[in-house]
């Protein structure tokens, strides 16, 4: 022990000024623990470090009154630095984990508020290291809880400790878990209970408080009778009332802390009187402050001479300057009390969380949440109907209050509702007994080479990520989408080139750019044909080169001898695909039918391999080469069937009756249908109308030749003719042969023209 002992003092006399690193420390106790190492045993090496540390850091804390004294102190610099060095032993496995906060523990139990503020600090510095490998219920962090827990009861709820009550909560709400039953009233329990004014009597308080009365009454009856002052009665009548306001109004704190009570029966009906006597008289005080405050409209004006508080400054403050009071429950302060802003918040707020709570309990809310298991938070109550229409009117009212409560009412009541409206989440979790609701990270199951495993977001996702960094590819639509750029080609470019419609153009139009379409399409192919005829030439050069080599030479008396027989061919086989040659030697193959529109045969004469003897041999037949399917001759077949669609739909209108006379869809056809209906038009307008004699005009208009085809409004117009000529009498009805014979020769041409 001695030894450790002289080993720490060296170890604190050699420390740097403060603050140190901690870099610094570390190598330091680790020295200094290998100095050790051999001086202690195993067995009792943490509890002899425990022991010397907390000698030093106790002999520390001891000396706070003097430091509190001198204004230059460095106190709480050297208690920080012990602590650290406490830690740091902590962290060499010198001493046990939880030891630090046992430390921590005595020490904050020792200590005055504001050196618990100082200490709590580092707390909040070090809680990393702190709180390292802490688990929940157990260990460390019961000891930190209690610790924590033991100084919040210390700290007063109002004043300056406020600020430090929320450090400590927030602290505590972000080093242990959101569902840590340590930090929830499972049990339900409630607060103290208010024993202020307004609190229900025993028995035997009332039978004393019966007892005074009547003494008094006897008293007063035994006073000889005087003529009431009717000052003194007003007074005396005032002060009833007051004392009665002040009874009722502080007896809403015991329903306020102890909710519990409504099981009785009788308390709901006295807790709806007692709200509906308090909320005119806040109301009333409320209207009374801004009255005295001022219209907001008149507020810059200088026309009035009334002196008024300006909100807005009351209200950039309200957040600043606001003070937590426990106010007191004096008769005579009742009224001062009620005039404060800061008082009728409070009550108001008191009185929504109550009500929201009692909504809670209708018959509709508790079969959502009760349960077998929770039956230390259900108690004998249900709202009933007219109750809770009730309990919402009244909700309504005093947020409404909260609103009109300057200054800035309308952000406090607004947050005050949010936060009723979270804690009915909290309830409703509460009362499912805190069921834990944390969640695995996302996971995938893969499969890799046959073996599955769960996989995180962030390696199952990383193909993806890869493939967004990549460049994408270039947009096809030079103007942003198919559309527009067909838009834009077409000739648009404002609104008003809306005023011109599209005109499809005529029949002969469309018959060009078909001829284009079939023009490119029979270029494509030629095109086709001679790729496919090269690779044909090189294949079978390949296959004659191959054959002479393999083949043996012949010997020298094969040229004087007669040539022999050509050796029969062999089976044919097929190629290896089908626009190669046949192998040479073989027969040819039949025609292969076309794959498609696209595709067309082609014959490519297959070269003459180079002969081996002086004897000719025939050359093959040429081989049929079936073009491949190919995207740009598709594409003009689809413009050109696009082509051919819109020319059936312009001559629809206006060359209909040519539609019988020509094959689906041909409009080369019908483009010279309609040029011959044209020709003989123009013809028959050319040629002038044959003279008739004078004696035949009525039998030539009793039958009128026909030339050339005849419009619609033409026919009609001679109908419409002969029919006042029939009305007049002007037509014989027996016409002259020699007439007769030429209107028979004129019908055979009308007929001979209408076959055409």
């Amino acid at each position: 022990m001695q030894a450790l002992e002289t080993s720490l003092k060296t170890l604190l006399s050699s420390l740097p000024p403060r603050p140190v690193d901690k870099q610094t420390l570390d190598d330091l106790v680790s020295k200094t623990l290998e100095e050790t190492s051999d001086k202690v045993s195993l067995e009792n090496r943490k509890t002899q470090w425990e022991y010397l540390l907390r000698k030093e850091v106790f002999n520390l804390a001891a000396t706070e009154g003097k430091a509190l004294k001198d204004p230059n102190t460095s106190y709480y610099e050297d208690l920080r630095g012990t602590l650290d060095l406490v830690l740091t032993f902590t962290e060499h496995d010198a001493c046990e984990h939880s030891f630090p906060l046992q430390i921590l523990a005595d020490i904050v139990e020792a200590q005055t508020i504001a050196s618990c503020s100082h200490i709590f600090s580092w707390i909040e510095a070090r809680a990393a290291r702190l709180t390292k490998d802490m688990v929940p219920q157990k260990g460390k962090a019961l000891i930190l809880l209690r610790t924590l827990n033991d100084l919040l009861r210390r700290l007063s709820k109002t004043g300056s400790t406020t600020m430090f009550c929320g450090r400590i909560l927030a602290f505590l709400s972000r080093v242990f878990p959101l569902a840590e039953r340590s930090g929830v009233n499972l049990r339900g329990e409630y607060g103290p209970m208010w024993d202020g004014p307004g609190v229900i009597r025993t028995e035997r308080e009332e039978k004393e408080a019966t007892k005074e009365e009547e003494e008094k009454m006897h008293v007063d009856e035994a006073k000889p009778e005087v003529e009431e002052d009717p000052v003194a009665k007003a007074a005396e009548e005032r002060r009833k009332r007051q004392e009665e306001f002040y009874n009722t109004f502080w007896s809403l704190q015991l329903p306020f802390s102890r909710p519990t009570l409504f099981a009785d029966p009788a308390v709901f009906p006295q807790f709806k009187e007692s709200v509906n006597k308090v909320l005119p008289v806040i109301k009333e005080a409320t209207t009374k402050e801004r009255a005295l405050m001022g219209s907001k409209t008149h507020a810059g004006g200088g026309a009035s001479l009334k002196r008024k508080r300006e909100p807005e400054a009351a209200e950039d403050n309200a957040g600043k300057e606001y003070f937590f009071a426990k106010y007191l429950t004096s008769p005579e302060l009742l009224d001062l009390e009620i005039a404060d802003t800061h008082f009728r918040r409070q009550f108001l707020f008191q009185l929504l969380i109550l009500l929201n709570h009692l909504l809670t309990f209708t018959k509709a809310a508790k079969a959502t949440w009760l349960t077998p298991r929770n039956r230390s938070l259900q108690i004998d109550f249900t709202l009933e109907a007219s109750d809770e229409q009730w309990v919402v009117e009244t909700a309504a009212k005093a947020l409404e209050e909260l609103r009109q409560t300057a200054p800035n009412g309308r952000a406090f009541a607004d947050t005050a509702a949010v936060i009723l409206e979270r804690e009915k989440n909290w309830i409703r979790w509460k009362n499912e007994l805190c069921p834990p609701f944390d969640r695995e990270p996302w996971s995938e199951e893969v499969e890799v080479d046959g073996v599955k495993r769960k996989v995180g977001l962030e390696e199952a996702t990383r193909e993806v990520r890869k493939r967004m960094r990549m460049d994408p590819p270039e947009w096809p639509h030079r103007l942003g989408s198919a559309p527009l750029t067909e838009i834009w080609e077409m000739g648009y470019r404002d609104l008003r080139d809306l005023e011109h419609p599209f005109q499809p153009g005529d029949v002969s139009d469309f018959v060009k750019k078909i001829k284009q379409e079939d023009a490119r399409i029979e270029m494509r192919k030629k095109q086709l044909a001679k790729t496919a005829e090269r690779l044909a030439q090189a294949r079978a050069r390949a296959a004659a080169q191959q054959q002479a080599a393999e083949s043996p030479a012949p010997p020298a008396s094969a040229a004087s001898t007669p040539a022999r027989a050509a050796p029969t061919p062999a089976a044919a086989t097929p190629p290896l695909h089908p626009s190669l040659p046949a192998k040479p030697g073989t027969l040819p193959l039949p025609p292969a039918p076309l794959e498609s529109a696209a595709a067309s045969p082609v014959r490519v004469p297959t070269p003459d391999p180079p002969p081996a003897t002086p004897t000719p041999t025939p050359a093959p037949e040429p081989v049929v080469v079936v073009l491949p399917p190919d995207e740009q001759i598709a594409k003009y077949e689809e413009n050109k069937t696009r082509w051919t669609w819109l020319a059936l739909r312009t001559a629809r209108d206006q060359y209909l009756q040519h539609f019988g006379k020509i094959g689906t869809g041909d409009v080369l056809a019908l483009a010279q249908e309609i040029e011959k209906e044209k020709q003989e038009r123009e013809r028959a307008a050319a040629e002038p109308p044959a003279p008739a004699p004078a004696a035949d005009e009525s039998a030539a208009a009793s039958s009128p030749a026909v030339v050339g085809p005849v419009t619609p409004g033409e026919s009609l117009k001679r109908l419409g003719e002969s029919e006042n000529s029939d009305a007049a009498g002007e037509v014989s009805a027996e016409p002259a042969p020699a007439v007769n014979g030429v209107a028979e020769a004129k019908d055979v041409e009308g007929d001979v023209n209408m076959e055409k």
